[in-house]
């Protein structure tokens, strides 16, 4: 028998004996339960007020991101949330339209992520490229 060994038998039989006097003072535990909390009462002893868990890492600092002069952000949650600028200063007529087709867009780029064969992917494509140029000739 090797030192390890010896050494871990040892601790079985001291385990076992404070399994013994668990099971005295609460009859209704069973030999299972005993050992198991015997074996957090050694634990417990060995550690002597060490905590457990890895040390923790500093969070690293968050920087702000700067706005872009005239525009602000905007998360659509139905499609991906696709990150859509939007414009002030535009025709309220213009501007309807335009957030029409930034929604279609986004619907686009969700049904893209979607789509299984690449016949189906050329299709939506040809699609947010005609979108695309829509949404830019509108923008100036």
């Amino acid at each position: 028998m090797t030192a390890k060994q010896r050494q871990a038998r040892a601790k079985f039989k001291a385990v076992v004996k404070e399994a013994a006097k668990l099971r005295n003072k609460n009859p209704k535990l069973t030999q299972a339960q005993a050992v198991k909390q015997a074996f957090a009462i050694s634990y417990s002893k060995e550690r002597k007020g060490e905590k457990l868990g890895a040390v923790k890492k500093k969070s690293a600092t968050k920087v702000k991101a700067t706005k872009r002069k005239g525009t602000e952000m905007h998360t659509d949650t139905k499609s991906h949330n696709v990150n859509i600028r939007v414009v002030s200063g535009i025709i309220p007529n213009q501007k309807e339209e335009l957030e029409k087709y930034i929604r279609v867009y986004g619907r686009l780029m969700a049904e893209k992520l979607a789509a299984k064969t690449m016949q189906e992917k050329k299709v939506i494509n040809r699609a947010l490229k005609i979108t695309k140029s829509i949404i830019l000739s509108l923008k100036k």
